[in-house]
């Protein structure tokens, strides 16, 4: 599927994240498409995670589970980081035999497939890596390798999480969405595929 981006003319700009005008927009939208996204993925799971604010140094403490997963486009491209407890990853496991970590990276999977999926009604198709895992505790993070670093930190009765996303965009890139629905669709919202 062909990349529909359009990219506007010159704008203003902006100290926000080195970023001008359609761009900031862009940033703005994608937060909402990974906010939706986290909250939708975790209830399907029966779990309720709700945006806190919380800053990174106190959820960094209490989490056992990193996750990262890359994703490239002409538009855009960069990682998704999902940083969990076991606490939630016990409670959202599908199966109770299931491995922790394995369980870990499948949940930044569908993710970032869910953002994904999103991002297809902008025209926008993202090609997404292979998860890597890193368990244990008493992480720091990784230093920021992107243009664009965004935290979202969620908390629900069993835990905190955070997400944290990094990208490069286009200049001035504007992400419009597309009126009808898109002939390519990925898998659906929810529906899991074990490999």
């Amino acid at each position: 599927m062909a990349e529909k981006v359009q990219s506007r003319g010159t704008a203003p700009p902006s100290l926000v994240d080195e970023l001008v005008g359609a761009s900031i927009e862009a940033v703005s939208l994608i937060d909402g498409l990974v906010q939706d996204s986290t909250r939708s993925l975790f209830s399907d799971y029966g779990l309720a995670m709700n945006l806190d604010g919380s800053p990174v140094a106190k959820t960094l403490p209490t989490v056992q589970l990193i996750a990262m997963i890359g994703f490239s486009s002409n538009a855009l491209s960069g990682s998704l980081l999902m940083a969990l407890p076991n606490e939630i990853l016990e409670r959202t496991l599908p199966a109770p035999d299931s491995n922790l970590a394995d369980w870990g990276g499948e949940l930044a999977n569908q993710l970032l497939g869910r953002l994904k999926n999103q991002l297809l009604h902008y025209q926008v198709a993202i090609n997404l890596s292979l998860p890597v895992v890193v368990t244990g505790g008493g992480f720091s993070l990784p230093a920021k390798t992107r243009m664009v670093t965004r935290y979202m930190s969620f908390v629900s009765e069993v835990g905190r999480m955070f997400v944290r996303m990094e990208m490069e965009l286009l200049p001035n890139v504007e992400l419009v969405r597309e009126q009808q629905k898109s002939a390519e669709a990925g898998m659906d919202e929810g529906e899991l595929l074990l490999f």
